[in-house]
């Protein structure tokens, strides 16, 4: 039994914890009305009762929810589709074929245009930069099954490494920005880097290395007896960056400058600013390391204020000191970044 609140729902579903939001609707100026963090440590029937919890569901009933996922084998990738005239659905689908690791034969495939982020046919563009977003049908059912399982039904999924896109490029021009971003986004095995200004997504690629590899690498830096103690030691607030932060994030370090080196030389334009995210090991300390190795400024801002720039509010001010700029990618579900372009 689906919950009968009247209320819309949001829900960014993590590795490690759930996030769910209570918003008024999501006409003009929705209202974030209530905000709870689930972590996903505990069975799943304890995760599906505080979910119940929140959404105000009976003890067999769900959340009825936009959901913002991260399939962990998801592509987004800006490519030129270099194929004929009448071959250019051929070209995303062998794209996708060749970037996901032991790819399936069915996959769910979009591209969009790397400057609004509309949706457009590929056919329409042949010889053209596009933004393919891909991801397996079997992860997609694999990720509903444990959303079931944990008292959420999903109305709609949506890619949030689009919406974070979305946001950071609405955040560098709400800050009037000339200057590009570095988005670094972070998953076990590998992770994405994007080059993002305020007209669009200048270049993307992925990197083979993940937080599950610098924890691997902390622990045999450390000797550590297992990667549990290592995850543990990145994740706290302790950890003391300063001292082995630069031998454990070596290999992401020369390929994030290389990124940058390139991008720079091909344009004659500096990036000033980084941007970082980890789903599955929270590590803050990350991003202040880039910051100092790559000569970057941190992409600081003051969320609840962006958010009404683009007709977002809080009910109160409790609700607005609880999240911070890793939450950009369920608040961009909320959002309609320009009046002529869609969300992206």
């Amino acid at each position: 039994m689906i919950s009968s609140s009247k209320k819309d729902y949001i829900v960014e579903y993590l590795p490690a914890f759930i996030r769910m939001v209570r918003v008024s609707s999501f006409n003009a100026y929705p209202m974030i009305e209530a905000i709870e963090e689930v972590e996903l440590g505990e069975g799943s029937e304890v995760i599906a009762s505080s979910v119940r919890k929140f959404c105000g569901a009976k003890t067999n009933g769900y959340l009825n929810g936009t959901c913002v996922v991260y399939p962990e084998r998801r592509v987004v990738r800006q490519v030129v589709i270099e194929a004929p005239k009448g071959k250019e659905t051929e070209f995303v689908f062998n794209f996708l074929h060749d970037q996901i690791e032991n790819a399936p034969p069915e996959l769910a495939a979009h591209c969009l245009s790397p400057k609004t982020g509309k949706e457009v046919d590929p056919r329409e563009f042949g010889r053209k930069e596009a933004l393919i977003c891909g991801v397996p049908h079997r992860d997609i059912n694999e990720l509903q099954q444990s959303m079931l399982e944990h008292a959420i039904y999903p109305k709609r999924l949506e890619l949030g490494t689009v919406g974070i896109l979305g946001a950071v490029r609405d955040v560098l021009k709400w800050k009037d920005s000339k200057l590009p971003a570095l988005l670094l986004e972070l998953d076990e095995r590998c992770a994405n880097a994007v080059i993002i200004g305020a007209n669009g997504i200048e270049i993307s690629r992925r990197i083979g290395m993940g937080s599950k590899d610098i924890a691997e690498s902390l622990k045999l830096e450390l000797n550590l007896k297992d990667e549990d103690a290592a995850i543990r030691l990145l994740s706290s607030e302790d950890f003391d960056d300063s001292t082995i932060s630069k031998k454990i994030i070596r290999n992401l370090h020369r390929e994030l400058q290389s990124s940058i080196g390139y991008y720079e030389v091909q344009t004659g334009q500096l990036v000033n600013w980084i941007h970082t995210t980890s789903r599955s090991i929270q590590m803050g300390w990350l991003e202040r390391s880039l910051e100092d190795f790559l000569n970057l400024e941190s992409l600081k801002f003051d969320v609840r204020e962006w958010l009404e720039s683009v007709g977002v509010s809080f009910a109160s001010d409790e609700l607005s000191e609880m999240v911070d700029s890793s939450w950009l990618g369920l608040f961009s579900s909320l959002c309609t970044f320009d009046k002529e372009e869609v969300a992206a």
